[in-house]
């Protein structure tokens, strides 16, 4: 629901409900270290209330408010076999999760003088985590973040920008409750608190309209969540409430074009990038710290690096295709038999999209993903090839129809060694829009 007063100003507020259930297949790889769980989510529920706003202080100046508040309930049931019928083993259970977290921001821009845009900001947030199983006490954990920033936008010329950015940003740890198994008493954990100042700057050319080559220099800082320092994650994981926060420097170049093709009126959209990273007190998973159990730990020294290239083509009026490339590569330099998980060295994505007659169109591609780490030490999930194909056609000025093949070569392959993805699978839509 929006309200637009004039041309300036705008309001907005939105709700969200949605129910839902879950599961999540057995492991059903070759790890010896990892054992099959067979887990249900009965519910899996959120709401959420959000509201937006701009308002236009004076003709260079305004306010944007941002409000929100998000909750959240599941139930997890964990079950003896694959029948999902029996809870009598210990590792059977029915947990129980009741979250929210509610906040806002305000950001205020103003061009102070031809060249200066100023914009500051100030943004809060409180997390509240409830869990406890079946006949078990409610545990309590609640974070507090705040974080200020600052940036101005300073036009060197009109065609050379510099932008420079500084942050403070801080996250306390307002409760955070243990249950001990043994004694049936609830226990508090160590608390948790983190500061930090960040600061960015960025220097931006653009020669022309259509092309621009930037610059850019970060020191950022990841806080480490209540999950990452507290949860047992249903016996997966050991807790660990002195993880520090996890700090890194960044540095990027990057470069994008619109070159010019024999056609009149059609050019190759040509985006690229290289970014290398540093890591310190990098947070990572460490599994099997004990047998079949890990743990989220600050590891040292650790550096990121790669970059990215896309390009768009149009080969007719009616015809355009598409292809992308990224690499990263990521080590722990202080133990370099830690490996990061769950992101592949090397994606391919290529594309190809035919419109015919205005109401109808065609689009397939094909998706490369390179081995990836689905453990720290060294179980990977294979390289995979996909293929997809979909097809819509409009009946009506509103109403459209789409249908499709999914892994059009039905392959076998996991994003997580041991998770099989689907195989060849079809969808139809019906999609409604513009009303």
């Amino acid at each position: 629901m929006g309200f637009t007063p004039n041309a300036t100003d705008e309001y907005t507020m939105s709700y969200v409900n949605q129910h839902g259930t879950k599961g999540t297949p057995p492991y059903a790889g070759s790890d010896p270290r990892q054992t099959a769980r067979f887990w249900q989510w009965p519910y899996w529920d959120k709401e959420s209330w959000y509201f937006i706003s701009r308002t236009a202080l004076t003709s260079k100046s305004y306010l944007k408010a941002r409000l929100f508040y998000d909750r959240f309930k599941n139930l997890l049931s964990a079950f003896d076999d694959n029948t999902y019928s029996t809870q009598k083993k210990g590792s059977s259970f029915n947990s129980y999760y009741n979250d929210d977290t509610k906040g806002g921001s305000l950001e205020y821009g103003n061009q102070l003088a031809e060249r200066h845009t100023l914009k500051a900001s100030v943004h809060y947030k409180q997390d509240r985590h409830r869990e406890n199983n079946a006949g078990e006490p409610v545990r309590t954990f609640e974070d507090q973040t705040l974080s200020i920033g600052i940036e101005d936008v300073y036009r060197l010329t009109s065609r050379l920008s510099l932008v420079p950015g500084l942050s403070y940003n801080a996250r306390k740890s307002l409760r955070a409750e243990n249950y001990e198994s043994t004694t049936k008493l609830i226990t508090p954990f160590a608390g948790n608190n983190s500061t930090a100042f960040n600061a960015q700057a960025g220097l931006f050319f653009s020669p022309s309209t259509q092309r621009q080559v930037s610059f850019t220099v970060a020191r950022k800082t990841r806080f480490a969540t209540i999950k990452d320092r507290y949860s047992y994650r249903m016996g997966a994981a050991i807790p660990n409430p002195d993880l520090k926060a996890e700090s890194a420097l960044h540095l990027e170049a990057a470069y994008s074009d619109q070159i010019s093709l024999a056609r009149p009126g059609r050019s190759l959209t040509l985006q690229t990038s290289l970014f290398y990273s540093r890591l310190t007190d990098a947070i990572q998973q460490v599994n099997n710290v004990q047998p079949g159990v890990y743990q989220f730990q600050n590891t040292g020294q650790a550096e990121f690096y790669g970059g990215d290239v896309s390009v768009k083509v149009p080969i007719s009026a009616d015809v355009q295709a598409g292809a992308q490339y990224s690499y990263i590569h990521r080590q722990n330099l202080s133990n370099p038999d830690l490996k990061f998980v769950d992101v592949p060295d090397h994606k391919i994505f290529v594309y190809a999209q035919a419109q015919f007659l205005r109401r109808a169109a065609l689009v397939g591609s094909v998706d490369y993903n390179s081995a990836r780490y689905s453990t720290s030490y060294g179980i990977q999930a294979g390289s995979f090839l996909v293929a997809n194909v979909k097809g819509s056609v409009r009946l009506q000025r509103y109403v459209s129809l789409e249908g499709g093949i999914n892994n059009l070569f039905d392959r076998n392959y996991a994003l997580a060694e041991g998770f099989p993805e689907p195989g060849r699978n079809f969808f139809v839509n019906v999609v409604i829009t513009n009303l």
